[in-house]
């Protein structure tokens, strides 16, 4: 009798053990594989931070730290493949890039932000180039202190792999465009990271709003 009970108790006790261990590890926080991770890290503070102006034109924007800036065409991009609907007279005038992909373990490609001018350009020559791609919807905004056309283009055979935020304004018998290009690309599940969110695009959205709520034209 004195051995069942032993057995018993010797029973009991094993199987609370058993539950206690059971809870342990449910109260234990679960391992995410590293490729799941959202990796977060401090944006890097090389180029710095600078002041871009245009003196033809009148034009100053500022840089953000991390991000690159050149006048020339064809050097990081170019200008009439990535914003189709501008006229052949709009001349470049610069483009920023950023230098680091905000959201590596997304299908995020880049980022661009083009100032363009052209002086051949009419007035609804120059608005038309935000609305070419009718029945998209067209709005209007305040770039500084002028108000701009804002319409956008997009393309992509399996995804939207560019989309172009087009701004266009006819000042002093200029058309002044800017265009702020999110580059992105398809099959993230087949190179080993996965599509990028509406959540990190809007991200990439705010960081090239800064730069056109920075744009300021010179006083006439």
């Amino acid at each position: 009798m004195r051995v069942a009970v032993r057995m018993f108790r010797n029973g009991m006790f094993l199987g609370m053990l058993t539950i206690a261990a059971h809870a342990q590890a449910s109260d234990a926080p679960k391992v995410v594989p590293p490729v799941l991770r959202n990796h977060t890290a401090p944006d890097p503070a090389s180029p710095p931070s600078r002041l871009f102006h245009d003196a033809r034109y009148g034009v100053t924007f500022t840089v953000p730290a991390a991000w690159n800036l050149t006048r020339r065409d064809g050097e990081v991009s170019t200008f009439h493949l990535d914003a189709p609907t501008a006229a052949e007279g709009a001349q470049l005038r610069a483009v920023a890039n950023i230098s680091f992909n905000p959201h590596p373990q997304s299908t995020f490609s880049g980022a661009l932000f083009y100032f363009s001018a052209d002086a051949k350009a009419t007035a609804p020559q120059c608005a038309a180039q935000a609305a070419a791609k009718a029945p998209r919807a067209v709005s209007t905004a305040k770039i500084g202190g002028t108000t701009f056309t804002h319409g956008y283009d997009e393309h992509g055979k399996i995804c939207t792999e560019s989309r172009d935020e087009i701004y266009t304004a006819h000042r002093g018998r200029t058309c002044y465009r800017f265009d702020s290009v999110i580059n992105s690309f398809c099959g993230g599940d087949v190179s080993g990271v996965r599509d990028i969110t509406e959540g990190e695009l809007d991200a990439v959205r705010e960081r090239m709003q800064k730069i056109l709520d920075s744009v300021r034209f010179d006083a006439k």
